[in-house]
């Protein structure tokens, strides 16, 4: 299949999920995402910075460990997989500060 026929049968509505986590943490949900088949396809964010619930991660001499992101697009069920993955990650790594935001999209 060609990269515009891909495109054009993708296109639609589609849940966006963004997920920002430490990354200390990104082998398990790489592992996770390959076990539940989930996730093949992203955009990765490295070196990012931010102070949420937990404690800040930005990357100075106070606070110097950074965060990850990565956008997801996919569809509903998928969508699903990927948040309970960041639930048993939540539960697993109490305090580390994993979040997780759905919202709808739509690739044209």
């Amino acid at each position: 299949m060609s990269y515009l026929e891909s495109i054009k049968q993708h296109a639609g509505a589609q849940k966006r999920v963004e997920i920002i986590f430490s990354q200390a943490l990104e082998e398990d949900f790489i592992q996770l995402f390959k076990e539940k088949k989930v996730a093949a396809r992203y955009t990765k964010m490295r070196g990012v910075m931010g102070a949420g619930y937990s404690n800040p991660r930005l990357g100075d001499a106070i606070w110097p460990q950074l965060n990850m992101m990565y956008i997801i697009y996919c569809d509903e069920e998928d969508c699903k997989t990927i948040v309970s993955i960041v639930e048993q990650l939540r539960e697993q790594y109490i305090g580390e500060g994993i979040a997780c935001f759905v919202s709808e999209s739509t690739e044209v």
